[in-house]
């Protein structure tokens, strides 16, 4: 007599939740990954005349599983007049950001506008 042994597995959808750190400190990214990064290795505590010819208008990209996009730049770019800008971009729809701001150039107030970002596009 053969005996047989069924076996049900059952598939668990497990929430992945990516975390990073950007200035020492922890950003939740979801299920987004960074795209673009030359942020990162700048110090924005220095003053922006030092920094001035790395801030473009490309600084950082996240993207979102579903194509939604995070953007960050210095407008205008190269200039030491330019700010900082945070957008959170759905759909590709670049006209009409569901998110935008303008935090000033410090570590703290820059993660305070992307986490805000992120958690538009939740």
């Amino acid at each position: 007599m053969k005996r047989t042994i069924k076996t049900t597995i059952k598939k668990y959808k497990k929430e992945s939740i990516i975390e990073t750190t950007l200035f020492g400190q922890p950003l939740a990214l979801g299920d987004a990954r960074i795209t673009y990064d030359s942020l990162s290795p700048l110090d924005l505590r220095q003053p922006v005349e030092v920094l001035v010819e790395d801030l473009g208008e490309d600084l950082l990209q996240i993207t979102c599983a579903n194509g939604d996009i995070v953007d960050v730049g210095w407008y205008p770019a190269w200039n030491e007049q330019g700010r900082l800008r945070v957008v959170a971009v759905r759909g590709q729809d670049w006209e009409a950001p569901v998110f935008s701001a303008q935090p000033e150039k410090d570590p703290q107030a820059l993660l305070a506008a992307l986490r805000a970002a992120l958690a538009s596009l939740a």
